[in-house]
């Protein structure tokens, strides 16, 4: 009898250590789990106060352009944020034309000051090394945006839609002047990373038309504008349409703001000059294209209509600047 009752008890023992073992193993593995979600997001929230930090360094400086390094890590970007995993981040009041993802360890960030024609703004152009750029045309246009795009991005020029080879990753397909056409090599590529952008219009203004591969084709996503070809290089950068106009919206209201400021330093030096004899005639008429300036960008209604009326208004005022210069009087901008 004392030994099957022993017998019992040393089974019984070993069922609660089996127990005792789960629990355990089961309380560590949840430590574990958690402590690894907490690693990834405190990694995570790290990137993006130092991609904050990178966008800001990049965005107090004209002409440059910075390769840095980061973590392996999958950047998204919306209107405004940016995020990595869960963690996201608020873009406050900086001018950035991001593709809608970066993925990577290596980010190229470029700068570009943007006037019309005084200055308003820097903007910061973001890509990744895994993205290509192809320029399908030839013209005028063309040769500027090669120019302007940083000699580190993939970059390849074609004549023709046939002379364009997919390999893979992410690939951006620029038209200048024709529609899009998918290349034959592209047919099996996956949709996802393959977008297009046609140009229509001068370096001043004009229009762009976003698309995405949709199967063998390409498939608009919409229609939108530029000014400058600061803004134009943004469309090039920015594979999303709803991104691109976000960050024109935030430049049309900076546009307003600083034209304000030289609306008011207009006015005190034409009054100054009208004590005078009215010596300086160029202030006369400068003063209503500022005011068509700030119309147009207080409404903040980005379309067709208001930023060529912003071009033809910036036109006007370097020609009213060189007069100013040419009489000898105090430059507009």
């Amino acid at each position: 009898m004392r030994s099957k009752s022993a017998a019992i008890e040393i089974q019984f023992n070993w069922i609660f250590v089996l127990i005792i073992g789960a629990i355990i193993l089961v309380v560590f593995s949840g430590i574990i789990v958690r402590q690894k979600s907490v690693s990834e997001t405190s990694k995570n929230v790290m990137l993006l106060n130092s991609l904050d930090a990178i966008l800001s360094g990049s965005e107090s400086a004209a002409g440059t352009i910075n390769i840095v390094r980061i973590p392996e890590s999958r950047i998204e970007f919306s209107c405004h944020s940016y995020s990595i995993g869960k963690s996201s981040k608020h873009i406050e009041v900086m001018n950035v034309f991001p593709p809608s993802t970066l993925e990577g360890d290596r980010l190229i960030a470029s700068t570009l000051d943007f006037s019309v024609p005084y200055r308003i703004s820097n903007i910061v152009y973001l890509t990744d090394p895994g993205h290509d750029y192809i320029f399908v045309g030839d013209g005028e246009i063309e040769s500027r945006m090669k120019g302007l795009m940083p000699s580190e991005t993939a970059l390849k020029e074609v004549d023709f839609i046939g002379g364009a080879a997919y390999d893979q990753g992410q690939v951006r397909m620029v038209f200048f002047g024709g529609y899009p056409e998918l290349p034959a090599s592209f047919a099996n590529a996956p949709d996802a990373g393959i977008t297009a952008l046609r140009v229509d219009g001068t370096l001043s203004h004009g229009t762009v038309e976003f698309y995405r591969k949709s199967g063998n084709a390409f498939e608009s996503t919409g229609t939108t504008y530029y000014l400058g070809e600061e803004t134009l290089l943004g469309a090039v950068f920015s594979d999303d349409i709803s991104i691109y106009e976000c960050t024109m919206g935030s430049i049309f209201e900076k546009i307003g703001i600083v034209t304000e400021i030289y609306k008011s330093r207009t006015i005190a030096i034409r009054d100054a000059y009208s004590s005078e004899g009215n010596r300086c005639a160029a202030f006369d008429d400068t003063t209503y294209s500022l005011d068509n300036i700030v119309e147009i960008s207080s409404a903040a209604e980005f379309n067709e209509a208001n930023v060529a009326r912003i071009s033809e208004a910036s036109s006007r005022l370097r020609a009213q600047n060189r007069q100013a210069q040419l009489q000898s009087c105090a430059p507009i901008y």
